[in-house]
């Protein structure tokens, strides 16, 4: 059997398998912030105003069990409401499960694309299944894991030269845009900058087909998303960045506008010296940056580290750098891993898990220096 026939049959089997066992599970398994997503998505199916807190309670008490004194806000985009707008057609007990198991295919998939060389594949798997984000995300029945795989997938896609799609897949990007905040912007203007204009026309396409679906199933959601991105940057959030440590000392005008001024400096230096950056150096460093200065968010977003986090792994094992190196980068990460785990135990407040991906860019920045300095880099053909 093919590899590609033998992971899909595997995802198969493992989806009916867990699907089953699901039911033995505690009933708030994924439950969690899928419930304000589901319920979102309905009501836009039902052309409602999907920004009303009013809507949203009435549906998340009638629909989804819901008792707490309190309304859960779907804090997403319109392309995010179109990807669950098929599992509003279940009952929320079941669409829960459904997406539990979309949601592990997705982290999969995304770990068996970003790996590429197909060899030591349990690496990839085995590092994100043990990263404490990805099963925080998974628990909650988070949606953040498509912004790993839209990436993923233009990652592959350009390289098998197929911009069209590669451009397309960049919308499932747009769901939580908060995640990338210097990403996005970058990869459009590398783009513009190399010419690719069917990239950006799959692009422009995709988000024009989304754009009139939205507008065919609700004419108003463009108020209603302006309504909830407005309402949602104006709270004051104990985000895991640099931006939250700012609100916890009581400078919160400059925590709200440090990602501006990030995104300009991060455009003057790639058009200085990163243009001719490799295309997976321009994604890691971006998300690691952004990441550190994001103005909203919980640590679970921080699941889109394992884009740099399986770049480093397959340094370590592609030859490019030497032995002890690669076992230093490995237990750095593991300890840091570790780390993340403790400290959920003891439940902080959000904010005091902006290390991550400090941590995860400075392990990055030696691996970086010491893959360029390392013998047996001139004769490898991986990109820096």
């Amino acid at each position: 059997m093919s590899r590609p026939a033998a992971l899909i049959f595997s995802l198969i089997f493992l989806s009916i398998l867990l699907f089953n066992l699901q039911f033995l599970l505690p009933p708030e398994l994924g439950a969690g912030d899928f419930r304000p997503y589901w319920s979102a998505s309905y009501m836009l199916r039902m052309g409602q105003d999907f920004s009303s807190s009013k809507n949203i309670d009435l549906v998340e008490r009638s629909l989804t069990g819901w008792s707490e004194p309190y309304t859960m806000m779907a804090w997403f985009a319109p392309t995010g409401n179109l990807v669950l707008l098929p599992y509003t057609f279940l009952d929320f007990s079941l669409a829960k499960r459904a997406w539990l198991i979309t949601n592990l295919a997705v982290v999969f998939t995304s770990m068996y694309l970003i790996w590429k060389d197909k060899k030591r594949t349990w690496i990839p798997f085995t590092a994100a299944f043990c990263f404490s984000m990805t099963l925080l995300s998974l628990v909650y029945g988070q949606v953040n894991t498509l912004e790993v795989l839209g990436l993923a997938l233009f990652l592959v896609l350009s390289e098998r030269k197929q911009d069209f799609s590669a451009g397309a897949s960049l919308v499932l990007t747009t769901i939580k845009p908060h995640l990338l905040l210097l990403t996005l912007p970058l990869l459009l203007l590398m783009l513009i900058k190399s010419r690719r204009w069917r990239a950006l026309a799959g692009f422009g396409a995709t988000s024009l087909a989304c754009g009139l679906i939205l507008f065919a199933l609700y004419p108003s959601w463009p108020l209603s998303f302006w309504q909830l991105a407005t309402s949602g940057l104006s709270s004051i959030r104990n985000t895991p960045s640099i931006s939250g440590l700012l609100i916890a000392a009581g400078q919160f005008a400059l925590s709200k506008w440090l990602w501006v001024i990030i995104l300009g400096l991060a455009v003057f230096t790639w058009w200085r010296i990163g243009k001719d950056w490799h295309i997976e150096t321009l994604i890691d460093v971006s998300l690691l940056v952004g990441l550190m200065v994001a103005p909203v968010g919980w640590s679970y977003d921080q699941v889109i580290l394992l884009i740099p986090v399986i770049h480093l792994l397959k340094w370590t094992v592609d030859g490019s750098l030497m032995k002890h190196q690669s076992t230093l980068i490995v237990t750095a990460l593991i300890v840091a891993d570790i780390f993340s785990f403790l400290e959920r135990l003891m439940s902080p407040s959000e904010v005091w898990f902006f290390w991550i991906p400090l941590v995860v860019a400075l392990i990055y920045a030696f691996a970086w220096q010491a893959r360029r300095k390392s013998p047996a880099f001139g004769n490898n053909t991986a990109p820096v």
